[in-house]
């Protein structure tokens, strides 16, 4: 149950049609698109953003990019909505499986060095790569 009030068509102006393209997209309206959906400034601004983040990446590429972060960071609705996405964009279960895996292990690693205060020694430079400035 929401915590918030869904608007599903019932924002303003621009936010239904901005619903409207999604439903057309997707054939639905996700509720978290409804939750965002009072105003389209808001919504449009949203869906601009998502549009913009890894645009030099392959859509499959950024699901899984987006199931492994929304893991670490403990959102269930994202994890499944973007698995779902993952896997209409062509990915398998063994690479939904691993994105969840590196977020794991990810995790491990991030809260273990959080600890322990690590200097940042694995570097380009380190590694003998050319850094373009």
């Amino acid at each position: 149950m929401a915590l918030v009030k869904l608007y599903n068509g019932d924002g303003d102006e621009r936010a239904q049609r901005s619903q409207e393209r999604i439903h057309r997209s997707m054939g639905m309206v996700p509720e978290t698109y409804q939750a965002m959906g009072r105003t389209g400034a808001f919504l449009d601004a949203v869906l601009n953003l998502s549009q913009a983040a890894g645009d030099n990446l392959e859509a499959k590429t950024k699901e899984l990019i987006a199931i492994a972060v929304s893991a670490a960071n403990g959102c269930d609705y994202c994890v499944v909505a973007h698995r779902a996405l993952a896997l209409k964009q062509g990915a398998t279960e063994e690479e939904v499986s691993g994105a969840l895996e590196v977020a794991a292990m990810m995790s491990a690693f991030n809260t273990f060095n959080k600890a322990i205060g690590l200097e940042n020694d694995v570097t380009p430079e380190a590694l003998g790569l050319a850094v373009e400035a």
